[in-house]
């Protein structure tokens, strides 16, 4: 009866308190509510304007794209004027529009209303609807922009057991992140939070790694990041010698590839290393700010789920190129956004003079490695310091701390961008030129190329929710003169956040939206972790405070449990990683590609190849380019005149293309006609293997170590009705497997010198096509390969084909072969005379 007594007391108590709101906790909550609503209004009613009245010139910015971008890719053009000047607005706007508020709501006028009961609980009733209203068109409606017929995350979460299992165990786990774990498991928990990190950072790089034919994704993604390592390797210089879509980051690999030698395998390791060491970065400014170890367990595990693991096993199947483990994002626009994060939580918590200085440093180098997130990070750290600087609540001495900031920031990153001119310049003795450093970022933004329009209603809703609120707790610490370090961190990760989230802005598709959403985890962590340090213990279950506990608690189990997939991910790398290890290569079209290249040139000769993979096949090569960029994705794009330009003109490289881009089937691939028909025109076939096919521009400058450089020329021998062509026919020797009831062809060499030749090879090429091969090699299925004397009385040859004829072929000489309609054809001829076990090519082109 007691303990029955007990419990009934304890939960009239614990409604007691849910209900029993404080003075102040209503006043905070009115101003908090009402701040954030005049923001959502606002904003809805600036960017409803906009969209009325601001000109829409997409019909012009249409017209100005389709001038760079290859006609194919027209309808990739996407231009989006109004949402962009929405976004940019939005973005100044709500910083001003928090603070505005902040003084409305926190002013004498509302002191009445702010401690009212009914209005505390319609701003929580409101609130409530308002973020189940956001999460049901968030996970309810397909993302519009995604790949047709393929689910929603949410949708393939809630299919899973483990989906129900976390819901079973949330209480539970709540239970102990509210009371925290007992001191006696402390150990156990700690030893358990260091295996999972462990054993995720280990999967999270064996992941990552590929080999040549292993990569999951598109390959010009891969192409596009790893050329300009290739070329950087190779002894060229960006800004000298070529630029690059994603930044400077070769020049600071250069020493590391230097070391283990570039290729593949290598590259996806030193990737995935970076990829690695952005999580850790991630989890060690986590375990900064955050005392609970079972919240920072849930917020980077979740973190890992959407911004890795989700992508890695769901919604699509990874081997048809859905999966993209895009080296692009992670680890180049990740590394440096995770090491700032880390450097700032630290300045943050213990302000240094020098981690001051060398957060901007870095910040500027930022700049370099990748302008996209390196702008980011310097202007966010540049931000957060003006924003401290609010604290003197004095305009002159802010104005003092503003110069001062801006000048010690503008002369560190003019100080980076001169240490790196000079290193350039030293490197290849020329400064270089800044105007390329956002010359393809610029080309991007003109022609709004790949954009994808924002739905209205998606998860983005909620996190920019997250990060408004984030700016609203820093803003109202700094207005009431507090100095709390985790406000202070709370308003730079929501800057930091709404500036990487730009990101998603341009190209607004859900896996997009899961690379750049971990500053608002990161976020919920923090909020989780204030309520639960509240000095008032009762405070926090108030049912504001709970509520929120309840739905962050939710959000991060619920998430963190999707992470445990060790059947898929175990079997992913059961399947891979023996493949890496061993380097097996499974594609032969790649194989023969970089067979043919291995024969015809040398390490760091330049070539041109059109391929799909032509970046990969760069590096395993070893061979350079003469274009700017890696043609795979700049054909195809913008830039293309400037490269059909040097086509033309070229006198100095050779051409490899592969057969899947040569011709589709059996037609040749409209996206390269224009190409076909310069080598058609101004190159020869020279050199075949497999499905790839080399070419030489006509008037290529030969550059071959042997003195010997033979010519030829051929035309019909005679006529087959004539007397005297059967007399001549019919006095020739027997010649194995060489008709001779068909007209002949004869091809006139001349050489510099005698030579005893061992062997001849001719292959038959029309219309730049490979069309079959003669040999007086012993080889089947081949005809045969007559030889005149210098006085065309005698075909010489013997019965049977042997490997070395061994014939003495004086200055001019000639070759027969029987014409298989050849002549009305009009084929080149390319002829390998094996002399003294080497090879001597040459060409009989048609007249």
């Amino acid at each position: 009866m007691f303990n029955k007594l007990n419990i009934i007391i304890s939960i009239k108590l614990f409604f007691h308190g849910l209900f029993k709101i404080t003075k102040k906790s209503k006043q905070d909550f009115f101003k908090s509510s009402w701040s954030i609503f005049l923001v959502i209004i606002s904003l809805f009613f600036i960017n409803l304007l906009i969209y009325l009245f601001y000109p829409n010139n997409s019909e012009a910015l249409q017209i100005a794209a389709e001038k760079i971008i290859d006609p194919l890719h027209h309808f990739r053009i996407s231009p989006e004027p109004i949402e962009n000047i929405q976004a940019l607005t939005s973005l100044i706007l709500t910083p001003l529009i928090i603070i505005f508020g902040i003084k409305i709501f926190s002013s004498k006028l509302f002191t009445r209303v702010s401690i009212s009961n009914y209005i505390y609980f319609f701003n929580l009733a409101l609130y409530t609807s308002l973020i189940g209203i956001l999460f049901y068109f968030s996970f309810k409606i397909d993302d519009p922009n995604f790949i047709e017929g393929v689910p929603g995350y949410f949708k393939i979460m809630k299919s899973e057991m483990r989906f129900l299992v976390a819901i079973a165990i949330y209480p539970l786990i709540t239970y102990f992140i509210i009371n925290g774990i007992p001191k006696k498991y402390h150990r156990f928990v700690k030893i358990i939070l260091y295996s999972f990190l462990s054993i995720t950072l280990l999967s999270i790089f064996l992941l990552s790694t590929f080999n040549r034919d292993s990569y999951i994704g598109a390959y010009d993604h891969l192409n596009a990041v790893i050329f300009s390592v290739s070329e950087v390797q190779q002894g060229k210089t960006l800004l000298v010698d070529f630029t690059n879509q994603y930044g400077l980051y070769p020049h600071f690999l250069y020493p590391i590839f230097k070391l283990i030698n570039l290729n593949i395998v290598n590259f996806s390791l030193v990737m995935s290393a970076l990829t690695t060491i952005s999580y850790s970065l991630i989890f060690l400014g986590l375990r900064k700010i955050i005392n609970n170890n079972l919240v920072t367990l849930l917020a980077f595990s979740t973190i890992i789920f959407f911004s890795f693991i989700a992508l890695f096993v769901g919604p699509f199947d990874i081997n048809v190129g859905a999966y993209d483990i895009y080296p692009a994002y992670k680890p180049i626009r990740m590394i440096f956004p995770a090491l700032i994060l880390y450097s700032v939580f630290t300045y943050i918590l213990s302000p240094k003079r020098n981690l001051y200085l060398l957060i901007i440093f870095i910040s500027s180098l930022s700049i370099l490695w990748n302008f996209d997130s390196g702008v980011i990070c310097f202007l966010s750290f540049y931000i957060y310091i003006l924003y401290e600087s609010l604290l003197v609540n004095n305009l002159k001495e802010f104005t003092k701390k503003f110069i001062k900031h801006t000048f010690i920031s503008l002369s560190v990153l003019i100080l980076t961008i001169f240490l790196f001119s000079s290193f350039i310049y030293f490197r290849s003795n020329s400064f270089p030129d800044w105007t390329l450093f956002l010359s393809i970022v610029n080309n991007f933004g003109k022609s709004n190329f790949l954009s994808l329009p924002m739905s209205l209603f998606k998860a983005w809703n909620l996190i920019f929710l997250v990060y408004l609120y984030g700016i609203y707790i820093g803003l109202n610490s700094v207005l009431l003169g507090k100095k709390d370090a985790i406000d202070k961190i709370a308003f730079f990760v929501s800057i930091f956040g709404l500036g990487i989230s730009t990101y998603y802005l341009n190209r607004s598709h859900d896996s997009n939206l899961l690379q750049i959403l971990y500053p608002s985890i990161i976020l919920l962590a923090i909020f989780l972790s204030k309520l639960l340090h509240k000095n008032n213990r009762a405070d926090l279950f108030q049912i504001k405070n709970l509520s929120i506990v309840m739905m962050i608690s939710f959000i991060l189990v619920i998430s963190s449990f999707q992470i445990l997939q060790p059947n898929k991910i175990i079997h992913e790398l059961s399947s891979r990683i023996p493949n890496i290890i061993n380097n097996k290569l499974t594609n032969q079209l790649a194989s023969n590609g970089l067979e043919l290249l291995k024969l015809n040139t040398r390490p760091g000769d330049q070539v041109a190849i059109f391929s799909d993979i032509d970046a990969v096949l760069y590096v395993e090569s070893k061979t350079t380019s003469p274009f700017t960029r890696e043609i795979s994705s700049v054909i195809s794009r913008f830039g293309k005149k400037k490269y059909m330009d040097s086509l033309n003109n070229n006198k100095s490289y050779n051409v490899f293309i592969s057969d899947n881009v040569f011709r589709t089937g059996k037609t040749p691939d409209i996206r390269h006609v224009e190409i076909m028909k310069i080598l058609h025109k101004y190159y020869y076939l020279d050199d075949w293997f497999g499905g790839w096919r080399m070419f030489k521009p006509n008037a290529y400058k030969e550059v071959t170590q042997s003195k010997i450089k033979p010519s030829a020329t051929y035309a019909e021998f005679c006529k087959k009705t004539s007397l005297g062509c059967s007399k001549l026919i019919e006095s020739f020797s027997s010649i194995e497997n060489f008709p001779t009831d068909t007209k002949l062809i004869k091809i006139d060499i001349d050489l510099p010198e005698e030579i005893t030749i061992q062997s001849i090879m001719l292959h038959i090429i029309i219309d730049s096509y490979y069309q079959g091969t003669l040999s007086t090699l012993p080889i089947d299925h081949l005809t045969n390969i007559g030889i005149l004397d210098s006085k065309n009385q005698q075909l010489i040859n013997t019965f049977k084909r042997l490997d070395d004829i061994d014939y003495r072929a004086y200055k001019r000489f000639s070759i027969v072969i029987p014409d298989r309609n050849y002549l009305n054809a009009c084929p080149t001829f390319k002829i390998e005379l094996t002399s003294n076990n080497k090879n001597i090519t040459l060409r009989a082109p048609c007249k």
